[in-house]
């Protein structure tokens, strides 16, 4: 299908094995590229089923994911799908379970925070013992797939803003960017720590969240200013470190335009 249709993908048409998506700006610019559509399937001897077609909509399932004009949102039937599971009784279901949650992953905020105590249940030497701290996650995991957000497609205008947070788990962080006067947000992201890296001081663990979400979203953030939001004051003493890990990522993050905010906690999403 992609030989077939080479020369209509790129930024306003999509192919996945048999699903095909056109957009546009605006009403004329998806006519055209329709049009182009259908004479390449003249071409190349293709028939559509209408009844397996959608023309013309604001938004489009495609690949488990709500599309419109604004971003993409989790299907309702994915996250009901979610939400109704029963609780797994073995590794293999946890597993299966975390891979149908993990899809949406970009959605979830502090997801590996949330998914750690069910991780560690598929640890090799890990015994599978369902206990009160597995059943608060997942109920707390079905819940967050219950309340995600519509992810804002990128514009080429617009600041960034990159929060992030960091405790003895891991990091959570959120990519959001100004548009039309407020900040929606662009994706979540999450990072569990190892053994070490939960050992390190609360310095350093903010220190390292930061550095992680602006090196993970460097593709957005590396060529213009933005700004970061931590909830730890702290964070001035690394201008004052000269050796070691803090040091290696101060120098890292030197290389980004950026003014950093403080900001309770609590207020980070």
């Amino acid at each position: 299908m992609d030989s077939c249709f080479a020369p209509l993908l790129g930024d306003n048409a999509f192919c996945y094995i048999d699903d095909i998506v056109i957009c546009g700006k605006d009403f004329e610019g998806v006519i055209q590229r329709v049009k182009l559509f259908l004479e390449q399937c003249r071409k190349t001897g293709f028939y559509l089923r209408l009844d397996k077609s959608e023309w013309f909509k604001n938004e489009v399932k495609y690949l488990g994911h709500v599309v419109g004009q604004h971003g993409i949102k989790v299907q309702e039937k994915k996250s009901k799908a979610i939400a109704n599971a029963p609780a797994p009784t073995s590794k293999k279901e946890l597993q299966s379970f975390l891979g149908m949650c993990g899809y949406l992953r970009p959605f979830i905020p502090k997801f590996s925070h949330m998914t750690a105590p069910l991780f560690d249940l598929l640890k090799k030497d890990s015994a599978f013992r369902w206990q009160e701290t597995h059943e608060d996650a997942y109920n707390q995991l079905r819940r967050a797939v219950q309340q995600t957000v519509t992810l804002y497609a990128p514009t080429p205008s617009g600041e960034y803003v990159i929060e992030t947070d960091a405790s003895e788990l891991g990091v959570g962080a959120v990519l959001k960017q100004v548009q039309e006067g407020t900040e929606v947000p662009i994706e979540f992201a999450s990072k569990k720590f190892n053994p070490t890296e939960s050992r390190w001081d609360t310095r350093e663990r903010e220190l390292f969240a930061v550095k992680w979400a602006v090196e993970k979203w460097r593709d957005y953030v590396g060529l213009a200013h933005f700004t970061v939001r931590t909830d730890h004051n702290n964070l001035r003493y690394l201008t004052s470190v000269d050796k070691g890990k803090v040091f290696r990522w101060a120098l890292a993050l030197s290389n980004y335009d950026f003014t950093i905010e403080f900001i309770s906690g609590e207020t980070i999403t």
